[in-house]
């Protein structure tokens, strides 16, 4: 019997979850996160060509936006498993009333993240910029606060999209918002037609912008598309007590381990502004280039994720343990291709950031590092994931606090900035050592966690 024609222990059909059916949902959902990333890479480039300063600038700006949004955005991410087991389920009418509670919850999320970017003395404080990267950071702040509403929004039907099997909607507006990226940044970069000239700062208002667009373009599918018919609520629900408690019990520790995870690499950029701006600047190429790359396994974690929920939801836990593991092996074999790829191309692929040789030999030296931790990144990511599908949230996030933090950063920045006993400072190198010891960790114990979480329920719900 094919995977797209077996049957769960509700005799519900399982969704195919051969290598075609993983390539199916990763693909898109891959290339919608490349696209994302892609917006990431035009704005560092674009910035990178205006000088240092304004590249700076959005290095720390960036980086405090990421440490903001991405934690918010992972509390929103608990509607995909709870979405995914519905659709695994075909109980599709919930699927719409948890929609719902969703966005509510999207709407306080909203509330308590402007407050905390408008206060932009935080970010330019924690980075010590002073004087034109300060006054940059504070603009792109700003402005990005006015795009969360839209960001968050977004996040809601993205994770609705990947529940559901319907990754390409994502696909092909993360795609429409990369092709119109360039031409918004050079509007107000460059204070084209009487706007006023913002330099590195104008990405912070063409992210703002886009990020609404998109909304209101997953908005409009989600109340035409007839794909939704059967998933769209009667109504527009209330805030209900106990599916909001559902969604934060989950939501909350994803949020806070993509927090973790996110801010490992965010708070970097944050503490290297204080070094200087080659620094920061370097830090910024090889952290953009390595988390480009880090889609892919990151797109084979969310699969996972949904698929693994599908099959518990169809009544199949030996199903979910199946994709689990696939996950597994087809990330470990691209991840280990993907490093020797950046390795055997590292010049060629800095030299389209920058030609400052101040910078082009500091991320020379830090692009080893993360090959040193790409494989590692992409197993605790599918790990990760995959025990979202189990609804198994808060051990993860215990991890993540531990090692990503606790080594990670607080070891980032013992090495970087202080580390006299240990022939310190060391600067970037010091955070991107202590970055690679911690996912290298953190990768270790949460695989040996989902091996046991996949075969714990298999056991437990033998068909």
């Amino acid at each position: 019997m094919s995977a797209s024609t077996r049957t769960g222990g509700r005799g519900l059909s399982l969704p195919n979850i051969g290598l075609s059916g993983l390539a199916r949902l990763a693909g898109p959902i891959f290339i919608a996160n490349l696209a994302v990333m892609g917006s990431v890479t035009v704005d560092t480039i674009m910035a990178g060509r205006l000088g240092v300063e304004h590249l700076a600038a959005v290095a720390l700006g960036g980086a405090s936006c990421a440490t903001i949004f991405i934690g918010l955005m992972g509390i929103l991410q608990a509607l995909s498993p709870i979405a995914g087991n519905h659709f695994g389920a075909r109980n599709y009418k919930r699927i719409g009333f948890d929609t719902v509670q969703s966005g509510w919850i999207a709407v306080l999320l909203t509330i308590i993240g402007m407050t905390i970017m408008l206060n932009t003395w935080i970010w330019t404080g924690l980075g010590g910029a002073t004087g034109k990267v300060k006054e940059l950071t504070e603009i792109i702040l700003v402005a990005s606060a006015f795009g969360l509403p839209g960001a968050l929004a977004s996040r809601v039907f993205i994770s609705l999209n990947a529940a559901v099997s319907r990754p390409k909607v994502t696909m092909w507006v993360s795609l429409a918002s990369l092709a119109l990226k360039v031409p918004v940044n050079a509007l107000f970069m460059y204070g084209l037609f009487g706007l006023p000239e913002l330099g590195g700062a104008g990405v912070g208002v063409a992210t703002a912008l886009l990020n609404t667009a998109s909304a209101l373009v997953y908005l409009t599918l989600f109340l035409r598309d007839p794909y939704y018919d059967k998933m769209r609520p009667e109504r527009l629900f209330g805030p209900d007590r106990k599916a909001i408690a559902e969604h934060l019990r989950l939501g909350v520790p994803i949020g806070m381990s993509t927090f973790f995870e996110v801010s490992s690499f965010s708070l970097m950029a944050v503490f290297i502004s204080r070094v200087g701006p080659i620094e920061v600047s370097a830090h910024q190429i090889v952290a953009n280039i390595m988390a480009t790359f880090y889609m892919l396994p990151l797109s084979l974690g969310i699969s996972a994720s949904v698929l693994v929920a599908q099959c518990l939801g169809a009544g199949s836990a030996l199903a979910a343990r199946e994709i689990t593991w696939r996950t597994f092996a087809v990330a470990t074999t691209l991840a280990v291709g993907t490093v020797l790829a950046i390795f055997l191309l590292k010049n060629q692929i800095i030299g389209l950031y920058t030609t400052d040789a101040a910078v082009t030999s500091l991320c020379l030296t830090l692009i080893v590092y993360g090959c040193i931790y790409h494989v590692f990144d992409a197993l605790q990511t599918v790990a990760n994931f995959a025990m979202r599908g189990y609804r198994m949230t808060f051990l993860p996030m215990l991890v993540y606090a531990t090692l990503l933090w606790g080594v990670g950063v607080g070891g980032g920045l013992y090495l970087g900035l202080f580390g006299e006993a240990a022939g310190g400072p060391y600067g970037a190198q010091g955070f991107w050592f202590a970055t690679a010891l911690s996912l290298f960790l953190a990768g270790a114990v949460l695989t040996a966690m989902a091996f046991w979480v996949a075969s714990y329920r298999a056991k437990e719900q033998p068909e």
